[in-house]
């Protein structure tokens, strides 16, 4: 269980990291710089390291493949690096903690996942949890705003948008082919980058870096967190807990992004953010309460067919 802490606390301070890049470069330059090397290393990997055996690529797979690395590469991270220029750390990792509702909802259009009253339950509480933090905003914040929520908010809210989308996209991945992970996941990133690359070219976004050897120890620092170590671990746990469980520890990444603010860029934590961390909270409860309940009750029917044709074979 030590483990599964370390990973989500971990995770967590990579949105202060980010934060913290920003102020070094253009967000969307950043983003470029780090998805292809990210990508690259990782493509490298899986070409050179970790091939076990040739995978063919056909057209579905680079469809799925392209849509990741748009909509769940480029689109999420350029618009949540260029919102971390205006929000507090705490806000935006709270605001991603809408990420595994919005994936039920768009699994339940795609896939036809059943979605019980408790669930919908859980998914109302979770959406108004945030609430909270979208009514405080700071003074930067009210000068970039269009009424109820600022355009930051909003560039958050489409970012989570789309990395549960490419969630889905990413089932349809996996259930299609055997392409292995790291293969695809490198390619995804390679594609983010290369996007995010020409945007930064189009737009005329500065293309410099500002003491670069702090930047690229960063740099470093998060592509080995999020693209090795969590990633590796998180594959790692799901052989030994459920993915409720890694999911619902996910709540403990804002945590670790609260503490990391306040101590680096002196963030205040503010009832707001404690009463939507505190909301979340309930709304994953009540939302996996009913998934547990739903689980066990398929493996007693599963456990009781099984009995019953062990019954049929003796006699």
């Amino acid at each position: 269980m030590f483990l599964v802490v370390f990973m989500q606390l971990l995770y967590g301070c990579t949105l202060t990291i980010s934060k913290i890049l920003i102020g070094f470069a253009n967000p969307i330059f950043v983003i470029a710089i780090r998805m292809l090397i990210a990508g690259a290393l990782l493509t490298a990997y899986a070409t050179f390291i970790g091939r076990k055996k040739k995978v063919t690529i056909d057209a579905m797979s680079l469809f799925y493949i392209a849509q990741i690395g748009v909509i769940g590469i480029y689109l999420p991270y350029v618009l949540r690096y260029w919102a971390l220029s205006y929000l507090p750390v705490i806000k935006a990792a709270l605001i991603y903690n809408l990420a595994p509702f919005v994936s039920f909802f768009f699994s339940y259009l795609f896939f036809k996942e059943k979605a019980t009253k408790r669930k919908w339950c859980g998914l109302l509480i979770g959406f108004v949890a945030i609430i909270p933090v979208l009514v405080a905003r700071s003074q930067v914040e009210q000068a970039a705003g269009i009424g109820f929520l600022s355009w930051p908010e909003i560039a958050m809210l489409v970012s989570v948008s789309c990395f549960s989308y490419c969630w889905v996209v990413m089932k349809k991945l996996v259930m299609h082919t055997e392409i292995p992970a790291p293969q695809f996941n490198g390619l995804n990133m390679l594609i983010g980058g290369t996007c995010a690359m020409g945007t930064a070219h189009f737009i005329g976004a500065p293309m410099q870096i500002n003491e670069p050897s702090t930047f690229f120890l960063w740099l470093g620092l998060i592509i080995l967190v999020t693209n090795f170590i969590c990633y590796n671990l998180y594959a790692h746990l799901l052989k030994r807990y459920s993915a409720t469980l890694l999911s619902l520890a996910g709540l403990l990444a804002p945590v670790s992004a609260a503490v990391t603010s306040w101590l680096y860029f002196n963030e205040a934590i503010t009832w707001d953010a404690y009463l939507s961390g505190f909301l979340v909270m309930v709304g994953f409860l009540v939302f996996y309460s009913e998934e547990l309940k739903i689980a066990r009750s398929q493996q007693k029917q599963k456990d009781e067919e099984t009995k019953e044709f062990q019954e049929i074979s003796e006699d």
